[in-house]
């Protein structure tokens, strides 16, 4: 499955609630990093690093073909303005390839049917995910990109500790925080790609903590 995919599944309860926080940038972030895997983005040298398109060729997947159709758009121009896009719809796209692989359902209800759900139908992908995850936290399995990408993503967004409990990892709060934040990709120093891929991670975490930076100021205005 692609990071998006994953990170999707662990950030939506078994009842098709999502678990909350600043989601939407941290499936933004997954996306971009699959799009840099699958060979369609780079990213600039710069400190604020620009992205560019390498090719422009669709990948077959709803998420990561919208999202490419974006970064087209704004080509050479900040990462994080393309994570701040509300052009990449995300989730939305996400729970379409999901649901036509029978792992969820899309439910709505509510007022005016405005609420939208993916109660889980399938749990074998999310748990092979966070099997693994947990096996990288205990030091029994080599970090790769995927991993690191989800489990900086939950980091950042505050819900590694709730998503990933003692019970999976054996690791207390402050014990999981400190294995997460000394993971890092294999490979030499140097490693373009590897380099590529935290810019992403390091971005779309900024972005996270600047969005609930704001969300706190002006909940206490």
């Amino acid at each position: 499955m692609l990071i998006c995919e994953d990170l999707f599944l662990l950030l939506t309860k078994d009842s098709g609630a999502r678990e909350g926080g600043a989601d939407t940038l941290g499936l933004k972030g997954a996306v971009l990093v699959d799009l840099m895997l699958l060979g369609r983005v780079r990213l600039s040298d710069d400190k604020r690093p620009r992205i560019h398109v390498v090719d422009a060729s669709p990948v077959g997947h709803p998420a990561l073909d919208q999202a490419l159709q974006e970064v087209i758009r704004k080509d050479g121009k900040r990462l994080q303005s393309v994570l701040g896009s509300n052009r990449i719809r995300a989730r939305e796209n996400i729970s379409t390839t999901l649901e036509a692989a029978g792992v969820i359902e899309r439910t709505t209800g509510g007022l005016f049917g405005l609420s939208t759900r993916y109660p889980t139908l399938d749990p074998t992908p999310e748990l092979e995910t966070r099997g693994r995850l947990a096996s990288v936290l205990r030091g029994d399995r080599v970090a790769s990109a995927q991993d690191l990408t989800l489990l900086s993503i939950l980091q950042a967004l505050g819900m590694a500790h709730r998503i990933l409990p003692t019970s999976q990892t054996g690791l207390g709060r402050g014990d999981l925080k400190r294995a997460i934040t000394s993971l890092h990709l294999p490979g030499q120093p140097g490693d373009a790609v590897a380099e590529a891929i935290s810019s992403v991670i390091s971005a779309t975490t900024t972005a996270i903590v600047s969005a609930a930076t704001v969300a706190s100021v002006s909940s206490g205005a």
